[in-house]
């Protein structure tokens, strides 16, 4: 039996404009789709559990990001925090609610497996058709930034996806343990400008606005 919005057809005719009907989504599997690691694949806002003032706020502004999303303004979030904060289950819920809403896919991806995936697929095809996919997806989640060893090739492909996204306004969720700028000289190693460049983290605080969790 068809749908009775659309008759089986997948459009629904709104004065002369054809819009998807929502049976097309329906069946979608979310895991594959956005690339949700099984650990997270039941992640939503509504089963996340702040613990702190600093999880609440996070919590407030991602459903808000996710529900306002407009992909042409080429706007992200980068949430900062130690493990355990909830900070990939936000993302996740974030991808998922974007998708529901707005019909607009994004990916998710842990830095260490993207580079491992990048590093398997040189010289092949498949290497340009991912890369692409870094580069242009409406919305790309890069978890767990700067946990990954970073060597100077790493580093350059990392700062050419940024650099891509930031100029083209692609929106980039991300998350990572680490604080952009360091606090001071001590603390050189534990900062994402040492370890990745002040280039890049210059660029990640103009196209994303920035959480912290702490407990």
């Amino acid at each position: 039996m068809g749908c009775p919005k659309c008759g089986g057809t997948g459009f629904i005719d709104k004065g002369g404009v054809l819009e998807l009907c929502d049976c097309r989504y329906e069946g979608v599997n979310l895991q594959k789709y956005l690339n949700i690691p099984p650990r997270f694949v039941s992640a939503e806002f509504e089963n996340y559990v702040p613990i702190s003032a600093s999880q609440k706020q996070a919590l407030e502004t991602c459903i808000h990001y996710a529900y306002s999303f407009e992909p042409k303004e080429g706007k992200g979030l980068t949430l900062i925090g130690p493990p355990q904060m909830g900070k990939t289950h936000l993302v996740v819920a974030i991808l998922k609610t974007v998708y529901r809403k707005k019909r607009i896919r994004g990916v998710f991806f842990d830095t260490k497996d993207l580079f491992y995936r990048l590093q398997n697929y040189a010289n092949t095809e498949k290497y340009h058709r991912f890369m692409n996919l870094l580069l242009n997806a409406s919305l790309l989640a890069l978890d767990d930034l700067g946990s990954e060893r970073l060597s100077d090739w790493r580093i350059e492909t990392l700062s050419h996806i940024i650099s891509h996204r930031y100029n083209f306004l692609k929106s980039t969720l991300i998350t990572t343990n680490y604080p952009l700028l360091k606090q001071s000289e001590d603390e050189v190693a534990k900062a994402l400008e040492e370890r990745l460049s002040p280039a890049i983290v210059g660029k990640i605080y103009q196209m994303t606005d920035v959480i912290y969790l702490s407990t």
